[in-house]
């Protein structure tokens, strides 16, 4: 089953024209994509908790034609490094950063997509390296108060079962539940599949469910330092990080934020509606300035103040 997942994955990079890297920094070894596109304007895409760079492959297709495109495994996950103490979100960013400054051209500027996980350290990094921000695009992201908590957080705290934690089949199974508005068909095989390979990732896992548990609010204090366009994209239905977070992130973020809800859609919003995420994301980023412009023309060419549009 390995081979096979290898190879299709290998073909979709062919089919989208990306290459496999590998860079180690710092004693850490990434693997990323990269498309090469030779272009000033550059996305550098997150992925969520366990999950792999190839996962949001469907929502940035559209973005292939006209930018450079990056998308690392984040260290913890897929083919980066695995062995580190902690995963905080705060070391996260600074790990990235060390990335991006080696794989990038001096003092270029990026768009920033990030999903659950992903968007937290996306929040992160835009709040604490300004000057590296173009954009910042957050996708249901982790690290924010909830005022009214997710079903999949209720449990945990009522009776200190963690949904998020896959050890069989049926924990799967149940945790697609949380994470889907319409239930996905997924083959039994493929289930088993997955499992094993949670299994594999078992300690690497469990220290960043750790960590994200105790950075539960770690963009409370940083939303506000984000001052890039940014554009907030949030599933109606989502059961692991409810949309209330959005009243935090509102009044956090005022001058130059833009929001998406997305109608039937869960936590995985990037997958059950990925082209809906993707055309905002396309327009979101066709309404900033280019890499070219002048810091005057972006101070007046940003985007929409506080434009919230549901699908």
């Amino acid at each position: 089953m390995r081979v096979v997942v290898d190879s299709l994955l290998a073909l979709a990079r062919w089919y989208y024209s990306l290459s496999l890297e590998e860079v180690t920094v710092g004693g850490l070894t990434w693997s990323y994509l990269d498309s090469h596109r030779p272009t000033d304007e550059i996305v550098v895409v997150l992925h969520g908790f366990s999950s792999v760079k190839e996962s949001m492959l469907r929502c940035i297709r559209p973005l292939f034609n006209d930018y450079r495109v990056i998308m690392p495994d984040l260290p913890g996950h897929g083919n980066t490094s695995s062995d580190l103490e902690s995963y905080r979100a705060d070391e996260q960013a600074d790990r990235l950063f060390a990335f991006l400054d080696r794989v990038l051209p001096p003092s270029r500027k990026i768009h920033l997509v990030g999903c659950s996980m992903g968007g937290m350290i996306s929040g992160v990094f835009a709040a604490r390296h300004s000057d590296m921000i173009a954009s910042v695009t957050l996708i249901c992201p982790a690290g924010i108060t909830m005022p009214t908590k997710s079903p999949i957080f209720k449990v945990y705290e009522e009776t200190g079962e963690n949904h998020m934690r896959v050890e069989k089949p049926e924990d799967f199974t149940r945790l697609q539940e949380y994470m889907a508005f319409r239930q996905r068909y997924i083959p039994r095989f493929i289930v088993h599949f997955i499992v094993r390979e949670v299994e594999k990732r078992r300690d690497a896992l469990e220290k960043l469910m750790r960590d994200i548990l105790l950075d539960a609010s770690v963009l409370d204090d940083c939303l506000d330092k984000i001052h890039r366009p940014c554009l907030v994209v949030w599933g109606n239905h989502d059961k692991i990080l409810d949309i209330s977070c959005l009243e935090v992130v509102k009044a956090k973020i005022k001058p130059h934020l833009r929001v998406k809800v997305v109608d039937d859609a869960g936590h995985i919003v990037h997958q059950e509606r990925h082209w809906e995420v993707a055309e905002c994301l396309v327009e979101f980023l066709q309404s900033l300035p280019k890499s070219t412009e002048t810091p005057a023309a972006r101070s007046i060419q940003g985007a929409p103040n506080d434009a919230t549009t549901r699908a």
